[in-house]
């Protein structure tokens, strides 16, 4: 932890972004690579940036202020704000099925403002972002989109821990709700309970923290937690033996259950994914999480085959060979469990494991200034947090202060006040630039 050359990375890639960005008046954004399904399959695009916290200004945003927390550099200030006015100016474009989410959602751009009004002291940023959240977590009528990346489940962590942290307690009611939704959804079979989180995209229900019923346990835990309601407990132990059941003790994994033909991967090839997203890494991020708030020595097992295959997938990286750096499907990502089980429960060869990770990036990538590898196969760098060098630039923050620096991959309810600020002042913009 503190090591230099870890905050010196972050600062390097934070430069390149303010070096990158492209002003219009207070607005900034980015042109790099994305996904999107051309005809049936998925297929590299470049394009500007949305404006949400997953391949987005939002996200792009959040990396930047975190970063100015340790450097005071004004011009990442400036492009932080930049990012974040170019993030709520769109945020009102997102379909209203998403508008939920905390990732791809104005649930999260309003999430990415109270961060920054927090960093910044601004009050009326603070404001700005209660409003928005508020406004955009609206529980849907036909709900879409149930999971921690897409929404309600998300939605849920980002509320509980905004409530807490920023003396919102109206907030709650609204997690409650969409705790309910949860519990109207649910899938209940002999394996257990989950749900349909991609509809036509998956012949059984999924796995795992970003699309799965991990991630939606963890939600209903941290619900049971704030209101004691025994449903939420209950539909949150039943997803994780749901996922138990599918767990293989050959590949010490989950299988990845999505229908795999867009990735032009056979239907009869079970596939174990070693992600965020999908397979053990978010999952034992569920299961972490979990523990903290109940004792079950079933969840301590789950917790301990995703550290160990997670341990043994990041040991002896060798860029740009050994793949992506992303936090959603990349080692940042999986090194994210690393960090958070060392801090909340020891283990330094864990963090050991993870800052190995850094070093040989550092060494092999920083050296020869070879491109950042990013998490868009078949594309190459790209700004954003969840698939780009803004998320990279986070893990290595989180690799010189995990403490200071919070997950964004895992958002826990937090304790804590922010100064009671009205809701209809207008936040603070970037001057006009000449």
């Amino acid at each position: 932890m503190h090591e230099p050359s870890f905050l010196e990375t972050a600062d390097r890639i934070g430069a390149r972004l303010c070096r990158d960005a492209l002003w219009c008046g207070d607005r900034c954004n980015w042109l790099g690579w994305g996904l999107e399904v051309v005809g049936s399959v998925w297929t590299p695009v470049y394009r500007a940036q949305s404006g949400t916290v997953y391949d987005g200004t939002a996200g792009i945003a959040l990396f930047l202020s975190r970063l100015y927390s340790f450097t005071q550099d004004p011009l990442q200030k400036m492009t932080a704000l930049g990012a974040l006015n170019h993030a709520l100016d769109v945020a009102g474009d997102i379909t209203p099925e998403l508008q939920p989410s905390l990732y791809s959602g104005g649930t999260g751009v309003g999430y990415a403002t109270l961060q920054l009004g927090a960093i910044f002291a601004d009050d009326r940023m603070v404001a700005r972002g209660l409003h928005l959240l508020l406004e955009a977590s609206q529980v849907p009528t036909s709900p879409m989109f149930l999971d921690v990346l897409g929404g309600s489940a998300g939605a849920i962590q980002c509320l509980l821990e905004t409530a807490h942290r920023f003396d919102a307690p109206h907030l709650l009611e609204r997690a409650d709700a969409h705790g309910r939704l949860l519990l109207q959804e649910v899938s209940k079979s002999d394996r257990g309970w989950s749900w349909n989180t991609m509809p036509g995209q998956a012949e059984k229900n999924l796995l795992g923290y970003g699309h799965g019923a991990g991630g939606i346990a963890c939600a209903l835990l941290e619900l049971w937690a704030e209101t004691a309601n025994p449903e939420y407990r209950e539909a949150a132990l039943q997803a994780f033996r749901y996922e138990r059941s599918y767990f293989s003790s050959e590949k010490h994994n989950w299988p990845d259950l999505r229908s795999m033909a867009a990735y032009g991967i056979p239907p009869e090839q079970t596939v174990f994914a070693v992600a965020w997203c999908h397979g053990g890494p978010g999952i034992g991020l569920s299961r972490l999480r979990a523990l903290e708030l109940i004792d079950d020595p079933e969840i301590l097992r789950d917790m301990e085959e995703a550290c160990q295959l997670t341990s043994a997938a990041c040991e002896n990286p060798d860029f740009p060979a050994s793949g992506s750096l992303c936090l959603c499907h990349g080692l940042g990502g999986n090194a994210d469990l690393l960090l958070e089980t060392d801090d909340g429960r020891g283990g330094r060869d864990l963090r050991q494991i993870a800052e190995s990770i850094g070093h040989k990036a550092i060494a092999q990538i920083c050296s020869d200034e070879l491109p950042w590898p990013c998490g868009v196969n078949g594309g190459g760098e790209t700004p954003n947090l969840m698939l780009g060098i803004a998320g990279i630039g986070y893990f290595f923050l989180r690799l010189y202060d995990s403490v200071r620096v919070p997950s964004v991959l895992l958002v826990r309810s937090a304790n804590g006040h922010a100064s009671e600020v009205p809701v209809h002042e207008e936040m603070t913009r970037v001057p006009e630039l000449a």
